[in-house]
């Protein structure tokens, strides 16, 4: 009953290996409702039939008024809004959800009835409003429209059929600013208008059709019919613009474009390619506004010719935000519902997962330390691991789990763990045995919509209220606020080349509806192989939540599992995503604050690029940009070349070659060998990164490298901002945050410098200073680097003094494996307290820069065509 349907537990397939993982993971135990030799029916594609193009519901009724019979003619033209009964085709196969227990999913899915006269808003009878008044109410007939601007670019519309408005989330999903925008209301015998918050609402009064503007007098969108309701639902029917492109709508697996399509927001369809592992009602625009229905009952929305959105409620209730980009859009939408959550800093870094609690590991929770010293043993940075994830795993006592939480810490690593019933004893296991994760899985999510969220919203307590640690869960089934309080993830998918084909554009649509840290289970639970588990781990590089889930393949899925050469390709994404850790933090904390996720959508960071000639519903699905530097492209095929990178306007650097680059341009038959992964740097980019370390705490960062690639042309200044804290409380949401701002300028003069701003604001743990190495990737050789302030330029030294010696000034080049690195300038500033700048001059040969791209002399072994740093 909360989603408005009839349905039992979710809407997901169950699927043959999933029951025979469950055999293997557990022998001997029988699981109602799961066969482990039976083989158990694939998914139907959707749930609901296609709508029918024909609006017998509506014009079929006599006694309907005139307007009522033109709005269901518009509606049959536009898109039939949803019967009381949906049913599967009938020969498909009636599904299985996908838990052990659960009964099967349902053929028909009915809806509630919440009235038996279904309606439209027609002529205006009345207006409402006090002089200056924030609220704007509009009668017609028994029906009430209320507009409220909330704030600057932000737009209630609620709908009231009977008259009557309650709030269908009770505060749940948005929290209100105290006191809304004032508005300035007039009308005419035909038209009125409403001015506020640099929005203008225009409407007609026969019947009332609503217009949205921005202050500047462009059109948002306009009213196509009334809004209406049937029996189940309420609708409304917006134009749209012949380029405008359409992103949201939560986790769509397989999917973030959804121009042209219907969308089903709701909870179900599997774990595949079309399911909806954690849907969203919310859905942004290219031309930069967006709409949040404010509910917690399931919908569809049809982004074809025109826009049709059908939420099963009696009334409406929608927040429409107004802003210049997609950026700013996402702004306003988590202004009012909560900014993304900020992960552990450890959360960052790669997870594991099994159950140790049967047969296969002795019964023993203590088993993971093995698990655990083997990370060690093999050299592979980690972060975390849960304990007992798998169904009735459980633990094997509180003393043991105590005691493994001892181990854990030994070898680097926070302990974590996994619920499908709940969170009775998590009290307990926060406070006395040290657990620092929650995985909120289907068996008691599942129901999604309203206690999907409050699920997540109680481990996130129950983790503030027994501990000094932030919160850290990772579910499925979420909604709408879902990201103030988890990480989310695609499901149960079976490991192969088609599973990394769907997960690419599924995060990078996760992202558009503020849903920031999204992943899947590395080379997914079931199946899989060696080079589809290098492949996938490789792209997870560049994202903030990564896990494995060991248990249901035929082979656990560590990093080491399958040997060499894959062992080594493993560790050297892992070792880069650890060193990537300052700058994956920072893009964390600045979605956290502005609801830009870390992976974004190309057409996020580049709205204005023409595209011509580009297969952008190629190239856009599976390229994105982590952060605004790296652009990566993710292999998904069986293949040693990757083709269709689309590389926007400006110099690129290849970040493997050291190649430079100049876009728009589109990249084919790029070779790309199993152990490298095609990616981009963004000229000008600078990238903080700490010391090579294989878990968090293990040294200081008293030293900090930063890896930049200045333009190979005079070019104004780029800025990177890092942002550190202590990276395990929640010391920052009292401020407890420093800034520190870097900045390169190139010259005519042949010259890169570098500013080092000093570190603004405290934490606990915060150094009192560092020393900082300089991998200047310039496109042309150093004759000279100088320190502002010294007296002489920095001695020129050898690649091994440098390295060898702790805080020493000097530069080089050459340095890294076999002097592969060419042109890269090699620099070490010595130590510079925290709170001091500083600036580095680097004088390059030909006494100046060439303005056109140049090709880097960068030589290229194994390790540097990997990943082009100082990985090693």
């Amino acid at each position: 009953t909360q989603g408005r349907l009839h349905i039992s537990p979710p809407l997901f397939a169950a699927r043959e290996h999933r029951a025979r993982g469950l055999a293997n993971r557990h022998p001997g135990r029988v699981f109602a409702g799961l066969a482990p030799e039976r083989s158990l029916p694939r998914p139907a594609a959707s749930l609901a039939r296609p709508a029918s193009r024909k609006s017998t519901l509506l014009c079929g009724r006599a006694a309907m008024t005139v307007l009522l019979v033109l709005v269901a003619c518009v509606v049959s033209v536009l898109g039939a809004p949803p019967q009381d009964e949906e049913c599967l085709p009938a020969d498909a196969v009636v599904r299985s959800t996908r838990f052990p227990g659960a009964p099967l999913e349902p053929a028909c899915v009915r809806r509630v009835r919440f009235t038996d006269h279904p309606g439209a808003v027609g002529r205006v009878t009345g207006f409402q409003s006090e002089p200056g008044g924030a609220d704007l109410n509009i009668t017609a007939g028994d029906a009430v429209v209320r507009l409220t601007v909330v704030a600057d670019g932000i737009l209630r519309i609620r709908l009231a059929p009977q008259g009557k408005f309650s709030d269908p989330t009770d505060g749940e999903i948005v929290e209100l600013p105290d006191l809304p925008v004032q508005g300035t209301f007039s009308q005419d015998a035909l038209h009125f208008e409403f001015v506020a918050g640099g929005m203008l609402v225009k409407g007609s009064i026969s019947p009332l059709l609503l217009s949205l503007w921005r202050s500047d007098g462009t059109q948002v969108w306009q009213e196509l019919e009334p809004m209406a309701w049937n029996e189940t639902s309420t609708w409304q029917t917006l134009s749209s613009a012949a380029t405008e492109r359409v992103y949201g709508c939560g986790m769509q697996n397989g999917y973030f474009d959804h121009t042209g399509r219907d969308v089903s927001i709701s909870e179900g369809g599997g774990w595949d390619a079309g399911g909806r592992a954690n849907p969203v009602p919310f859905f942004m625009s290219s031309t930069g506004y967006g709409m949040l229905r404010n509910t917690f009952s399931p919908g569809r929305y049809m982004f074809r010719q025109h826009r049709m959105l059908i939420h099963d409620d009696h009334g409406l209730d929608a927040f429409y935000f107004v802003a210049s980009d997609m950026k700013a859009v996402l702004g306003l939408y988590t202004s009012i519902t909560g900014g993304p959550v900020l992960p552990p800093i450890w959360g960052l870094w790669l997870g594991d997962s099994d159950c140790y609690n049967n047969q296969r590991h002795n019964f023993s929770t203590s088993y993971a330390l093995e698990i655990a010293r083997n990370y060690s043993v093999h050299d592979m940075p980690r972060g975390w691991m849960l304990v007992n994830d798998g169904y009735g795993c459980g633990y094997t006592s509180r003393e043991e789990l105590q005691r493994t939480e001892d181990g854990m810490a030994a070898n680097g690593l926070r302990m974590g763990l996994w619920t499908s019933t709940g969170l009775a004893n998590a009290s307990w296991e926060i406070g006395s045995a040290g657990s620092r994760a929650i995985k909120t899985d289907v068996a008691w999510v599942g129901s999604g919509y309203r206690f999907g969220l409050q699920a997540v919203k109680l481990a996130a307590n129950l983790m503030q209220n027994n501990s000094n640690s932030r919160p850290y869960t990772w579910t499925v089934c979420g909604w709408a606020g879902t990201h103030k309080y988890a990480v989310v993830w695609t499901g149960d998918n079976t490991g192969g080349w088609e599973f990394i084909r769907m997960q690419i554009p599924t995060v990078i649509g996760s992202g558009l509806s503020a849903l920031a840290h999204a992943s899947g289970d590395v080379d997914g639970i079931f199946g899989g192989s060696p080079e589809t588990y290098v492949r996938d781990l490789q792209w997870k590089t560049f994202l903030t939540a990564s896990m494995t889930m060991s248990g249901w393949a035929p082979r656990d899925k560590q990093p080491w599992t399958f040997g060499e050469p894959y062992t080594s390709y493993n560790r050297q994404a892992l070792r880069l995503k650890a060193r990537l850790t300052p700058y994956l933090y920072t893009l964390s904390y600045e979605a956290h604050v502005t609801g830009v996720p870390p992976v974004r959508a190309v057409p996020l960071e580049f709205p204005n690029e023409p595209w011509v000639g580009v297969n952008t519903s190629f190239s856009f699905m599976y390229q994105f940009m982590s952060g605004p530097f790296f652009l990566v492209a993710p292999v998904f095929r069986n293949e040693s070349m990757r083709s269709g990178i689309a590389l926007p306007a400006g110099e690129w650097i290849d970040y493997s070659s050291g190649e430079r680059l100049e876009g728009p341009k589109v990249v084919d038959d790029y070779p790309a060998p199993l152990d490298l992964l095609p990616v981009f740097v963004r000229a000008g980019a600078i990238v903080p990164m700490w010391p090579l370390m294989d878990f968090v705490g293990q040294r200081p960062v008293d030293e900090l490298t930063l890896d930049i690639f200045p333009s190979s042309a005079a070019a104004g200044g780029s800025q990177f901002t890092l942002r550190e804290d202590d990276g395990l409380t929640r010391d920052y949401a009292s401020g407890q945050v420093a800034s520190q701002t870097f900045t390169v300028i190139v010259s005519l003069a042949g010259r890169v410098s570098l500013e080092i701003g000093g570190s603004i604001g405290a934490y606990q743990g915060k150094p009192s200073g560092r020393s900082y190495i300089l991998q200047v990737h310039a496109a042309s050789p150093a004759t000279a680097v100088r320190l502002a302030g010294a007296p002489s330029p920095l001695p020129r030294r050898s690649c091994e003094a440098l390295e060898a010696t702790a805080f020493a000034q000097g530069w080089a080049t050459g340095c890294g494996t076999a002097g592969r690195h060419g042109s890269l300038v090699y620099i070490k500033t010595g130590h510079i307290s925290a709170d001091s700048s500083a600036s580095v001059d680097i004088e390059l040969a030909d006494g100046g820069l060439p303005s056109h791209a140049l090709e880097s002399s960068l030589p290229a072994d194994d390790d540097a065509r990997s990943f082009a740093s100082l990985v090693v």
